[in-house]
């Protein structure tokens, strides 16, 4: 009959890649969840108001007047890549870091500078628009100035009375 003292066929130990997987796939999992826990019991980002970059600049830019902001968004589009360049990069990016992060071993100096040049594409977002609100404020008059001046502090010094989108 059977050897007491063989055991029975083990199933092979996963391989490490596959084990990597399921730890990154566990991850994201937890995180998701947690995103949503978060919007439940918080209330969704765009209850909560901006947050990071945009919640800096979003004073600055809610004190100009609608005809500046709709004459400083054609300025931004003429001097940026359009969207479908800029997002196509982006994805780009994003895979190129996945790909890193599953290679074995882990380049860590190539990831960082994948990041980097992710972050130096939303950097070149935010320079433009620096750029482009000096601009429109340096041609401005000293009475249109001193009322941009009011509207931004107004909005530092009463956050939650915005405009309504309709209004801005």
């Amino acid at each position: 009959m059977s050897d007491p003292k063989k055991q029975p066929n083990k199933p092979p130990k996963p391989s490490k890649r596959f084990r990597i997987l399921l730890g990154l796939s566990l991850a994201l999992n937890l995180l998701v969840v947690g995103a949503v826990v978060g919007v439940i019991v918080k209330g969704s980002p765009s209850n909560r108001g901006p947050s990071g970059v945009r919640e800096t600049a979003l004073p600055y830019v809610g004190a100009f007047e609608l005809e500046d902001k709709r004459a400083m968004r054609q300025e931004m589009r003429a001097r940026l890549p359009k969207r479908q360049e800029t997002r196509a990069a982006m994805d780009a990016g994003y895979r190129e870091f996945v790909e890193v992060v599953r290679s074995e071993p882990f380049d860590a100096t190539r990831a960082a500078k994948v990041m980097e040049e992710q972050f130096e594409r939303a950097g070149q977002f935010q320079r433009v628009g620096r750029e482009v609100s000096i601009e429109r404020i340096s041609e401005m008059s000293p009475e249109k100035r001193a009322a941009y001046a009011d509207r931004l502090e107004y909005r530092l010094d009463n956050p939650r009375k915005r405009k309504t989108r309709k209004e801005r």
